[in-house]
């Protein structure tokens, strides 16, 4: 004779582990694009306010450089911000926000040290800048392909019959 008086406590326990995690993730996530979106609002603050006080202060070049980096890296936070929100909504996590993240990085990369390629001219350091955008130029061609090939295969996907309550 089989013994099955515990398995429905330990089905339950189970059961009450699950909640209790599915709950941590939400909140945890929550909590996290929170922390973005106070530190993206408060890096766009730094970087308009640092691009005013440096007007006027060195090359207009390398001001407006270094406004479009610091946009980028807020912009950053919010293609993360977005991809939370998608998590939690969905809980789902999709390669494509990813993706997108590390494109702007890597552009993001490419626009300070081609910045910083003016003053190597000449010198040894110069190989090495060009050897990074060149890096960073690749890095960048893979992850778009790589974006295209997953929303190619995504469209040839047929729709779920999911609805959205079926899926928390």
């Amino acid at each position: 004779m089989v013994n099955t008086r515990g398995v429905g406590e330990e089905k339950g326990r189970r059961s009450g582990v699950a909640v209790v995690l599915n709950y941590s993730e939400f909140f945890l996530n929550a909590a996290v694009a929170v922390a973005l979106g106070v530190g993206g609002f408060i890096l766009l603050g730094v970087v308009a306010y640092d691009f005013v006080q440096g007007l006027g202060h060195g090359p207009f070049v390398r001001q407006v450089l270094q406004l479009l980096s610091g946009l980028l890296l807020v912009f950053i936070f919010t293609e993360l911000i977005g991809t939370l929100r998608v998590v939690i909504a969905t809980r789902e996590v999709k390669a494509e926000p990813f993706l997108v993240v590390g494109i702007v990085a890597s552009i993001r990369r490419v626009i300070v040290v081609g910045a910083e390629a003016e003053n190597a001219i000449g010198t040894a350091r110069f190989k090495d800048v060009m050897l990074e955008i060149g890096v960073l130029s690749g890095t960048v061609l893979v992850l778009g392909v790589t974006f295209f090939v997953l929303r190619m295969a995504r469209a040839e996907e047929p729709p779920t019959s999911k609805g959205p309550t079926e899926r928390l």
